[in-house]
């Protein structure tokens, strides 16, 4: 076997804070830091990594993009065993401003979308991205390299039950909405401006009904042509937008407050 050959049990996560939250927590198996900067930043990697006799390889950023399959890798990588999860309730810790809004993902099963509703989450401005810990794609490198780096930049929280997450979430003042076919109501006529956590469903299934009881409000993408539903990664998309959209310019469909 190759040294730098990714297994299925392997993957290349990168980023200051995910390398840095991997080398403190403990929890996963890191095999392998490689850092193409050497500024203070890198040199407090290269010193977490030392205390946990991990090697440290100094190569050319290119080196790492090739390796994490994206170029947002702050020049730090590190190949483990297991992503740096966030907790939710390290989250809700955090200023408002700084977790709102947030995607809860129930049973999103296929990879490839868990790393394309990261991009989008990322682009278009969310906190946090939360995903069950059984039933669940996890976040290994197929969703990493889909995700163009985005796990760099928003926490990924797993939790053991979706439905008392979102408990949890209400509790802490947020308002659930949930993507729902059967609903009346379209994302542009809800009010989205409260802290908000979108509830995005299995990719056959939809959300499940435990979850869907702990939504507020239900919302349905309106469809013009002769199919009824889009896939979740753009689902989350288009929902995300109208969240950032009336954020922005502070109006609720084509009516201002």
């Amino acid at each position: 076997m190759k040294k730098n050959r990714i297994t299925e049990e392997e993957i290349w996560i990168s980023g200051i804070n995910p390398v840095k939250e991997a080398l403190l927590g403990g929890e996963s198996s890191p095999g392998q830091v490689l850092l193409s900067r050497s500024d203070s930043r890198g040199r407090e990697i290269a010193q977490l990594a030392a205390q946990r006799s991990i090697p440290v390889t100094h190569g050319p950023r290119e080196r790492l993009t090739e390796l994490t399959g994206h170029s947002h890798h702050q020049g730090v990588a590190l190949r483990t065993s297991r992503f740096p999860y966030a907790t939710l309730e390290g989250l809700l810790e955090k200023p408002l401003c700084e977790r709102d809004p947030i995607v809860v993902l129930d049973s999103i099963q296929d990879p490839r979308n868990l790393g394309a509703i990261l991009r989008s989450a990322c682009f278009l401005g969310a906190k946090a991205v939360v995903i069950p810990a059984d039933r669940s794609a996890s976040v290994g490198q197929t969703a990493i390299r889909i995700s163009a780096g985005a796990a760099v930049y928003v926490p990924v929280v797993r939790v053991t039950n979706v439905a008392r997450a979102l408990q949890q979430l209400k509790t802490a003042g947020y308002w659930a909405a949930g993507l729902d076919l059967g609903a009346s109501q379209a994302p542009h006529e809800a009010d989205l401006r409260v802290a908000i956590c979108l509830v995005i469903g299995n990719e056959q299934k939809g959300i499940r009904v435990l979850v869907k009881k702990e939504c507020d409000l239900l919302l349905r993408i309106p469809s013009a042509g002769p199919l009824d539903s889009l896939n979740a990664a753009s689902a989350a998309s288009i929902a995300l937008y109208e969240v950032l959209r009336q954020r922005v310019t502070g109006e609720l469909g084509n009516k201002k407050p």
